[in-house]
Parts: structure tokens; sequence; C-alpha cells
């Protein structure tokens, strides 16, 4: 039985509660926050009923400092949902301390950053993943599937969208994730799931081309990126300019050869697959929540049991790079080539 803290327990740490109450093999044990009223503070987040709201069992030890649980310990897991300024730091402390580590996306702001925290999972002997959650839930893990197989044929087009309205979920409406030198912005902290995807599933394009807009507050609130691969058209766009009412939204449409396959979630409508010539069906996909399924795949990490390579800590640093060139480009209005 793994023992897990969590450090951070706001939207996405009582998400990441609810993965880990229902895991087999782990058990929470510990949660730190600088603020102690965010442990009994009901939150909703951007994806509803994402967070685990229920009260915190008397056996879960709850710290106020970091180094202090750190030094206590009781754990073999540190699981860190803090913003995304402190993941650097914090996570190549707890590396350093003997714990493995599970860190909320993204890894961090810079490449030199995720270096240091590669770096750091080296020199310990300890495992670091990075929540790319995107790659974990059972429609995109389908559709991933399909693509290796060939079931359908190769891929001649596809597109990616994740839509939602400005983050005024979090703490103070959403001030640090608008901050693009504390998040990262739209490109950093949203689209990279989608961004994070495309590479697991199609590869590493030869380059990049991305327009985006800017609202009237300064930060960037629409992208639409191309990349570039020798057979077939890949488009991806991200918004923070959806209306309030629309919340959230991510969806996906792939055109094989021989099918097209539509995911999405704001209408929750099922994973459909439009063979050419056939009749539409929607596959019977796992329950479990892309944040289950993630948890189970740390923890078969841990164990040295994870043989199928679904993510990897050096994935999601490619991914940060990957980014960054999109928003490189945005920003010079050219394309950018891939190294």
């Amino acid at each position: 039985m793994k023992r897990v803290a969590i450090v951070g327990f706001g939207f996405m740490g009582k998400t990441h509660y609810g993965a880990w109450r229902k895991c087999r093999g782990a058990k929470v044990v510990a949660v730190c926050d600088s603020d102690l009223a965010q442990l009994t503070a009901k939150v909703t987040g951007n994806i509803k009923g994402a967070a685990d709201n229920s009260a915190l069992p008397e056996t879960v030890r709850v710290w106020d400092d970091f180094s202090a649980m750190l030094d206590a310990g009781g754990f073999d897991i540190v699981d860190i949902t803090l913003p995304t300024p402190l993941h650097p730091d914090m996570t190549i402390a707890a590396l350093n301390a003997g714990y493995h580590v599970l860190c909320e996306k993204p890894m961090a702001l810079d490449l030199k950053s995720c270096d240091r925290m590669l770096a750091a999972a080296k020199k310990s002997r300890r495992c670091l993943l990075v929540a790319q959650c995107v790659r974990f839930f059972p429609e995109y893990a389908y559709l991933a599937g399909l693509v290796k197989s060939g079931r359908y044929g190769k891929v001649v087009a596809a597109d990616f969208t994740r839509f939602m309205s400005a983050p005024k979920w979090s703490p103070k409406g959403g001030s640090w994730l608008l901050d693009e030198s504390k998040s990262g912005g739209l490109y950093v902290d949203a689209h990279i799931h989608d961004a994070d995807y495309i590479v697991s599933v199609f590869g590493k394009p030869k380059s990049v081309l991305s327009k985006s807009r800017r609202s009237v507050r300064g930060y960037v609130d629409h992208t639409t990126t191309i990349y570039d691969y020798p057979d077939m058209l890949v488009t991806s766009d991200s918004s923070f300019a959806a209306s309030d009412s629309l919340v959230w939204d991510a969806a996906a449409r792939v055109f094989f050869e021989k099918a097209s396959v539509y995911l999405g979630a704001a209408y929750k409508k099922p994973l459909t697959v439009y063979p050419q010539g056939g009749r539409p069906f929607s596959p019977k996909l796992s329950a479990k929540s892309g944040y289950e399924a993630e948890v189970a795949y740390f923890l078969k990490m841990i164990d040295g049991g994870a043989d199928i390579k679904v993510l990897t800590a050096q994935d999601a640093r490619d991914s940060i790079a990957l980014v960054l060139a999109e928003r490189r480009s945005a920003r010079t209005g050219r394309s950018v080539r891939l190294s």
C-alpha cells in the first residue's frame, strides 16, 4: 500500500484526492496547503463533478508547511497540485527528500526548469510523472488505439478543440491563471493538453504555424495551430473566449481513410465511430476517469510494472517545448521548425 501526500487542496487537489480514493494500492495520508481554509472549502472548477469535496478522514494528517511535512515523512508519494511557478522547486525538494512525485501539468514554464526536474528524478532514483491526463481518458485512449492499430487505414486529417470561459474558478477570480508570466497563458496552461496528445498519437511534427488573438485585458484568449505532417493535416484550436454559460468543452474529430471518429464533452455525446459504408457505433469504454487511470499508471511506474509507455516526464518536457514553439510562432507570425 503506497501512502500519498497531496500538496495544494484546491480544485485539482480535490480532483486528485478523489482519484486516489478510488485507487487500489494507495491511500491519502497527508494533505498540505498554506491556506487551511482550503481543506473544507467546496470547489467546482471548470469540470463539473471532478473535485471530491468530501470531508477528510481524521486519519489524514494536515499540514500548512511543505518543508515540515517532507521532514516528518510517513508517506511514499508527493502529489503536487499547486500553481505552475511552484512546480519545479517543490518537485525537486520532494525528489531530493526521497519521495516519488506526481506533478500537475504543465510541468514548468521553461525548459531549463523542466531539465532541472528531470535531473533531480534521475539523481534521486525516484519516479516523476507529470499529469498530462488527456492521454488517460478512455475516449482519447480508444482513439489512440485506433490510430496505432490501423484498423480504419491511415489518418487523413484531425482537428482538436478545447474551449472554455476565462478561468475565474481559481482563487481571486483566476488572477494567476490569466497572468501569462505565472501560468504560461492559454498555450502552456490549457492548449498543452491537446498539443501533448497530438504528439503522443502522431509523433513530433516537422514544424508548427500558430495564430492567436489577445483579449481587451491583454492575455491571449484564442489560438489556432497547424502541425506540419507529411501525409495528413492536423489542426488545433484553444480558447479562453467562450461565454460563461459554456464553461468548458473539449472535442476531437479524426478522419481515417475508412472511418471518421468524433468525441466531445459539452454536449454529452459519446465517442462515435462512423465507418465508411457501415453503421455508426459508440464503443463500450472504461468507466474510470482519466484521473483514476493516471494515478493507477503512476503506481505501476513505481512498482516497475508500466511496460507500455503511455507517458514519461520526458514526454511532458517535450510538450512544453512544443507549445513554446507554437507561442513563438504566434508572436512572430512565422512557422517554427522543430529540432
